[in-house]
This record gives structure tokens, sequence and C-alpha cells, in this order.
């Protein structure tokens, strides 16, 4: 993950000096502590999914700014824009929990975040606590069975052809149940800023160290 996150810290850092905002004040939109923040700019602290979404929405940019070189902060929308995302093609980034593949990484401000998804994770014990970021999120079980587990419901499980739809401000967690790891096509979409700053951020990331291997389930 380090080899492809090179230099994100310091994208975010200049990000949040084009926005004005202190790390003071960035802390107060994410959750996140200055001291965090200052290590995630130096990249002396990892940047998991969660993290970079959560950043991202405080800083009112779209994700794919942090992947694409030479990114324009402000460039204004073309009408009409596209991207095809050929088989193989996209931005992965490796956590404890999940192998993330972003899709049409080149487009910034976009809508809507495509990615592709390995669940990991075999049991709720490892995942760590439960996750939170701005928007909704869907997902499409293409292969294996998961379990999702969120703070408002009983778990739910999914196999392949299921899908399923969340406010992904609420805490939740995909589990793979199958007997191979599980596959998914997922869309995430954003909150405006405003309605980050409004909110209190609840919840903590997913750990990130991997997995020592598969504890059975009860």
């Amino acid at each position: 993950m380090r080899g492809e996150n090179r230099g994100m810290g310091a994208k975010l850092k200049a990000l949040r000096k084009h926005r004005r905002l202190t790390l003071s004040m960035l802390s107060k939109r994410t959750g996140y502590s200055v001291s965090a923040l200052s290590k995630m700019e130096n990249e002396r602290l990892g940047l998991t999914y969660d993290k970079l979404a959560q950043l991202t929405v405080a800083l009112d940019v779209d994700m794919s700014t942090l992947f694409t070189d030479g990114a324009q902060i402000d460039e204004p929308l073309a009408a009409g824009r596209r991207s095809v995302a050929r088989k193989g093609s996209g931005k992965k980034v490796v956590t404890g929990n999940y192998n993330y593949t972003y899709l049409s990484p080149e487009l910034s401000r976009k809508q809507m975040v495509p990615l592709t998804a390995t669940v990991r994770v075999t049991n709720l014990e490892d995942f760590g606590p439960l996750i939170r970021h701005g928007g909704e999120e869907w997902i499409y079980v293409l292969k294996g069975e998961i379990e999702v587990h969120t703070e408002f419901y009983e778990p739910e499980r999914l196999r392949a052809g299921d899908s399923i739809y969340i406010d992904s401000r609420m805490g939740h967690a995909y589990i793979s149940t199958g007997k191979v790891p599980a596959e998914l096509v997922c869309v995430c979409s954003a909150p405006e800023a405003e309605l980050l700053e409004s909110a209190d951020v609840q919840g903590k990331p997913a750990r990130t160290k991997p997995l020592a291997g598969r504890k059975d389930r009860k």
C-alpha cells in the first residue's frame, strides 16, 4: 500500500492549503486529531479507503484527485465526459480487510466512486470497529458469500447475485463467509462537505494489520 499511496500525503496537504484550512480546522471536519492528520500528510500514518473518503469529503474534492498526477483542484466539469475502464485497469489499494480497485481514477469530481473489492477478513473480531464515512453505497456480490454487519440491523447474508444499498454513515462491515474471499462491485457517493461539518464524526477506520488466518465461525 505504501508504494501505491506514495506522495498522497503531500497532495492532501496541498489540497488543505488550497482550501485555506489549518490542521485544526480539518480536524474538526473529520474527527481525526491534529497529530494524526500531520502524520497522514507526512506519510507516517497509513491511508485506508475510509480515511481517504472522509478526508476528500472534508476537503470537498473527488477521491480521484489524489490518484491523478498534476490534477487541477478546481477544474470545471466538462459536459459529456466519459471514461472506459479496461479489464485489469484501475488504482489498487490494499488494506487489512479489503483489496480495492478504484475504476476510472483519472476523472475528477465524480458524483459516484465505482470500485471492485475483495473481502479478505473472515470474522468481525479481526475486522475491528465498524466503519463510517459520508454518502451512501451499493454493493453487488460477484463471487463468494458475505455477511453484512450494520449498527441498526441484524447481520444479512448475501450470495453471488445479491446486492445491498446502505447509508454509509451507519457503521458497517462486510465479512467473507464462503470458502474463497468474496468479490464485490461497489458504488459509493459522498455528500457535500458542509454536511460533514454539521455532524459529529463517529467510529474509527478499520485496522490495516495483516490477518493471521481465518478463525472458525461459531
